[in-house]
């Protein structure tokens, strides 16, 4: 039994795998925040052993994390401030070139995702009303009416607790783990990113009711036009 578990544990020289140093976790992972470590270890993965360089586009990395483009280039240069990563402009392209992480962060670096979605949000957004989803009711018994008792044990109801807190809208996670329950983890992820990159004050109802009305209307797209 012990040689099978052996067997199945995962095996560094097999080259199959990338490194990030544990400085980028310790000092810079609150600061840069989910998105930020996402789009890092991107570029760590695409990296050459022997130069520490890469050059994928944007929007390939924008489409592999579930990402708009927009928070892929924000992110980047959030990593090019706090000097982990090097960008240089090639012609249509660029080259990113992983640097040593430093040893302190400083006070004037910019905070992560939760930090900077709680200064962008308006208060709570629970005058929303988000308890029905197509006029179907939302599955929340489980949670017993409060969300500091919502304990994730799925993948699912981690991807709700993550887009809830990142919309400052925790008091409604049933509605986002009917999201979750219902359409791709990558969509979600894409339609998050476009509603955190629209300016605060451009936004009526708070940033939760903007994200249910672009997952109907996206949805609603998708469906009337699946080949597109």
């Amino acid at each position: 039994m012990i040689d099978d578990q052996a067997k199945k544990v995962r095996k560094l020289r097999d080259g199959g795998w990338y490194w990030i140093a544990r400085k980028i976790l310790r000092l810079y992972g609150r600061r840069l925040g989910t998105s930020g470590l996402a789009v890092y270890n991107v570029l760590a993965c695409f990296a050459r052993s022997e130069t520490q360089s890469c050059f994928p586009s944007r929007k390939a990395v924008a489409q592999m994390l579930g990402m708009s483009r927009r928070t892929v280039t924000r992110k980047i240069r959030l990593l090019e401030e706090l000097g982990l990563v090097r960008v240089e402009k090639r012609g249509n392209s660029y080259r990113y070139l992983l640097l040593a992480a430093g040893k302190e962060v400083t006070q004037e670096t910019p905070g992560g995702d939760k930090q900077s979605t709680f200064k962008e949000t308006a208060g709570n957004t629970n005058d929303n009303k988000l308890t029905r989803v197509n006029n179907i009711d939302i599955e929340g018994k489980e949670f017993s009416g409060a969300h500091n008792s919502f304990k994730p044990d799925t993948r699912e109801k981690m991807l709700a607790q993550d887009l809830a807190q990142a919309l400052d809208d925790e008091r409604n996670i049933p509605f986002y783990l009917s999201c979750t329950r219902k359409y791709p983890e990558s969509f979600l992820r894409r339609v998050l990113g476009e509603v955190k990159e629209v300016p605060v004050e451009n936004i009526k109802k708070g940033r939760a009711a903007l994200f249910n009305y672009l997952v109907q209307k996206y949805a609603k797209q998708q469906k009337q036009n699946p080949g597109h």
